[in-house]
């Protein structure tokens, strides 16, 4: 049996390394910090950097953004924007600013143009003025806007990618 002293002597050991614990784990990356000293540099702002596997955070007085790469359409992004379902998904990146001010980049692979066209109708029935400007085989644009936001998906059929912008501008 362990005497009072002996309980005290092991909580306080316990709380410690708990304290140590998460010292440690709240701790900068040394990558987040050269990140952080880099673009103060470069920008003269404070920027915060939070890196995780596979994403990296940015926030700034006024704005955050993200990049990850992810295979997934982002669950934030308004549900006035169809969702793509040609291609696969590499990467995404957010960013949002004040009051609404939002926009999203989503890379994709694997690309036709039976998706583009696909797609464009798919904006038209959520209401959506498009435009479609191909290059030959090669690639293109589809552009559309619907109320204060807008899209702009650039692809190339040759290297099967592309990138869908949609950004809102209020």
């Amino acid at each position: 049996m362990v005497s009072k002293k002996g309980w005290i002597g092991i909580m306080a050991a316990l709380l410690t390394l708990s304290l140590l614990l998460v010292n440690g784990c709240s701790q900068k990356s040394a990558e987040e910090k050269m990140t952080e000293k880099a673009l103060k540099l470069a920008t003269g702002k404070d920027v915060n950097v939070k890196m995780e596997e596979g994403k990296v955070q940015f926030e700034e007085k006024g704005s955050r953004s993200e990049i990850a790469e992810t295979s997934t359409w982002p669950s934030d992004l308004s549900t006035e924007v169809p969702r793509f379902t040609g291609g696969k998904i590499v990467r995404v990146s957010k960013g949002h600013e004040q009051g609404d001010m939002w926009t999203f980049n989503i890379y994709f692979e694997a690309i036709n143009g039976d998706d583009i066209k696909s797609y464009a109708g798919a904006m038209k029935n959520k209401g959506w003025q498009t435009e479609l400007m191909q290059m030959e085989d090669k690639g293109g644009y589809l552009n559309g806007t619907k109320g204060t936001m807008g899209m702009n998906f650039g692809f190339d059929l040759e290297k099967k990618d592309g990138m869908l912008a949609v950004f809102n501008r209020p």
